[in-house]
């Protein structure tokens, strides 16, 4: 009878896990060029990536769909890797050549837009619009 009530309470657990996980769709558009690879990454208040994408670009904007995000509070950061090389192209003093990007469209002064300002929530699905830096 234990075993049955562990098994019938695992389970549940397990179908409000599933439950509780969300769709996050984040629209990125006005690429200067239609080509190249976005390199997309979902992460955790800590910094640590939970879902990376790299997209491939055949148009001037992209949809990119992160599937089971469980609730709680994340950023989104891409860029644009037009040659392909894998990396983002840095020019002078580290100022990205290539196109990119941040959750909260957080614009970057004096270096990097700070982590902080990336966070957003996520308790529902959910659509953001990010625009290219």
């Amino acid at each position: 009878m234990k075993t049955v009530l562990f098994s019938a309470a695992l389970l549940a657990a397990t179908l409000t896990a599933k439950a509780q996980t969300h769709t996050l769709t984040v629209k990125l558009g006005e690429f200067k060029a239609p080509s190249g690879t976005i390199f997309i990454s979902l992460q955790a208040p800590d910094q640590k990536p939970l879902q990376r994408q790299a997209v491939p670009l055949n148009t001037k904007d992209a949809t990119v769909v992160f599937q089971n995000v469980p609730a709680g509070t994340y950023a989104v950061r891409f860029f644009h890797d037009e040659n392909n090389n894998r990396e983002l192209d840095r020019g002078m003093f580290g100022i990205p050549k290539e196109e990119w990007g941040c959750s909260n469209n957080v614009k970057a002064t004096m270096g990097p837009p700070k982590f902080e300002d990336m966070l957003f929530p996520v308790t529902t699905d959910k659509t953001i619009a990010l625009r290219v830096n």
